[in-house]
C-alpha cells in the first residue's frame, strides 16, 4: 500500500482502495488460513503499521524502514531514530531496515536494541557473509 507521497510521485489514481477494507481484508484472510504457521506482518506504511497494531496483537509486527537511504516524504520512514520513536509508540515488535547503514554502523543495531525492540535487515550486503555476521 502506497504511502501518500508515493502515490503523488507514482502518479497513481487518487482513488484507491480503502486503508481499513484494505487490512481487514488481509487480517480475515491470515485468520482463515493461517493454521500453526509463525507469521509476522511487515510493512513500509506507517498507516498501516497503525492499523495493523490497533486491530491486532497476535502475530508480531515490523516496521520497513529505508533509515535515510532514499528520500521519502514521511518523516518516520527517513530515519532510524524516527523510526524507532514510531516502533515504540505503536507497541511494535521491532524494525526492519536496509542494510546499508547497518553495515557501515554496527552500533545502530545497539541502539535499536538498547530501545527494546528487535533489529532485523534486507537488502544486498545480507549476502555478503562478511556484512551478514
Amino acid at each position: 500500500y502506497p504511502m501518500l507521497f508515493e502515490a503523488d510521485d507514482w502518479k497513481m489514481d487518487p482513488y484507491s482502495i480503502e486503508l481499513n477494507k484494505f487490512v481487514d481484508t488481509i487480517l480475515n484472510t491470515v485468520n482463515n488460513h493461517s493454521a500453526n504457521r509463525s507469521i509476522f506482518f511487515s510493512s513500509f506504511s506507517p498507516e498501516i503499521c497503525i492499523l495493523l497494531s490497533i486491530k491486532q496483537r497476535k502475530y508480531p509486527l515490523f516496521f520497513l524502514n529505508d533509515g535515510g537511504s532514499f528520500p521519502t516524504g514521511d518523516v518516520r520512514a527517513s530515519s532510524l531514530q524516527e523510526a524507532v520513536r514510531f516502533a515504540k509508540r505503536w507497541n511494535l515488535a521491532g524494525i526492519v531496515m536496509a542494510s546499508e547503514p547497518l553495515v557501515m554502523c554496527p552500533m545502530l543495531i545497539s541502539y535499536v536494541r538498547d530501545s527494546g525492540l528487535l533489529c532485523a535487515s534486507y537488502g544486498a550486503s545480507n549476502d555478503d557473509p562478511k556484512s551478514a555476521k
